[in-house]
């Protein structure tokens, strides 16, 4: 399946998400941005997302539901990228599991060790581990501040139990469009050393 094929979920459009959603949409994927917070869904259907680089402006349509759209599309999402607080984590999946393919995968892009929350709503089979390094900030609905340039943002991946398999390569070339990505058979020894 090449990349272009895949259906994509941000799920959680703070500025980490939102950050994310708009390099994605940008490169001509097929990406759907949802959150929970109202203004800011409103903001990005209106206005779309515009996002502040220190070098430059990016102001895109995006495609972006409310959580409670999902019953209404009924979507099924090959790919999702996780970008919620911790305490968020269990709920958010749990509603959007039914969501994601049989053979989908999620990705938490958060700054905290939930693979293991993750990976009990979905399954470890179903799980990616992420390292982050991209720093951006979100105080107005539609609008991220993102101070870290495309050249200066990274993510390692791995999968929860080391190998380097041909999905872990696919999200690699997904993710390639936001940052320098490093795949690694040690995904939890990165988060701890970040």
């Amino acid at each position: 399946m090449a990349i272009t094929d895949n259906k994509i979920a941000v799920l959680g459009t703070g500025s980490i998400g939102s950050s994310v959603g708009a390099d994605l949409t940008h490169a001509g994927l097929d990406v759907t941005l949802i959150d929970q917070w109202p203004a800011h869904v409103e903001a990005m259907k209106a206005n779309g997302l515009h996002i502040q680089f220190p070098d430059e402006d990016l102001n895109l349509p995006v495609a972006a539901w409310h959580l409670c759209e999902l019953a209404e599309h009924v979507p099924e999402f090959d790919v999702v990228f996780l970008a919620v607080k911790s305490y968020d984590t269990l709920w958010m999946l749990q509603l959007m599991e039914p969501y994601l393919k049989d053979n989908g995968v999620v990705i938490g892009l958060q700054n905290a060790m939930n693979d293991e929350r993750i990976s009990s709503v979905v399954g470890v089979e179903r799980t990616i581990g992420c390292v982050v390094e991209l720093s951006a900030e979100i105080f107005t609905p539609g609008l991220v501040k993102r101070d870290t340039t495309r050249d200066h943002t990274w993510f390692g991946l791995g999968e929860l139990d080391g190998t380097i398999t041909p999905r872990l390569e696919m999200v690699k070339s997904i993710m390639e469009n936001v940052a320098k990505i490093t795949l690694t058979n040690n995904v939890e020894g990165g988060k701890w050393t970040k």
